[in-house]
């Protein structure tokens, strides 16, 4: 039923948001993990922060902390969510910069304030672009190419916020952080009937 329901364009809403969710692109408001960040980003003091958004799907969380006054750019490795990005962003007459990149390829090096991720953690080769958005490659390559590109673009005092579950390799994620001098603290918690706990963690460079 899911997959039938993702095959066609879909509209959603949030707040003062309206997003359409293209075939192939990860749907915001099915999966709490999404929402969970939003949430959390909703709270928080952004406006003139410098955020960057890896792997932004539809661009919805991008585009909201965009409307909270934040100067946003947001990075996807889909060419279908990037060309969704850019749809919203017209349909939501929101600014913000959109990079198609395999994580940090494409994203000229700087620092952000905010770093927000939704990643993808099944431990699968993915054989799609849309599969981008749920297989992390069967030794968890995307986590080492996230942690071990992660200091170029952050400081002392940015923020990095990643949301992770109970379904996915929490030891094996943490460990490959750890390897790239990162620990994890946990800033919030939410029980989904479906997978568990989901976690909202906060990256920080181990001292």
């Amino acid at each position: 039923m899911v997959r039938w329901y993702l095959s066609r364009k879909r509209r959603y809403r949030y707040g003062k948001l309206t997003v359409d969710i293209l075939p192939g692109v990860f749907h915001p408001g099915i999966f709490y993990s999404t929402k969970m960040l939003l949430e959390f980003i909703g709270r928080q003091p952004v406006s003139q922060a410098k955020v960057l958004e890896i792997g932004a799907g539809t661009g919805i969380i991008a585009l909201s902390t965009a409307q909270m006054g934040a100067i946003v750019t947001a990075t996807d490795i889909n060419p279908t969510a990037i060309e969704n990005i850019k749809q919203n962003a017209l349909l939501n007459d929101v600014s913000i910069r959109i990079i198609h990149s395999d994580l940090y390829d494409q994203i000229p090096e700087e620092t952000f304030d905010w770093v927000l991720i939704n990643p993808p953690y099944y431990p699968r080769n993915p054989k799609t672009d849309a599969e981008f958005a749920w297989y992390c490659g069967a030794n968890h390559e995307y986590f080492e190419k996230l942690f071990g590109g992660l200091s170029q673009y952050i400081s002392t005092t940015t923020k990095v916020i990643m949301v992770l579950s109970d379904v996915c390799d929490l030891e094996s994620i943490m460990r490959i952080a750890h390897s790239h001098q990162f620990w994890f603290e946990k800033v919030g918690q939410k029980r989904i009937l479906v997978d568990g706990n989901n976690y909202l963690i906060s990256i920080r460079p181990i001292a």
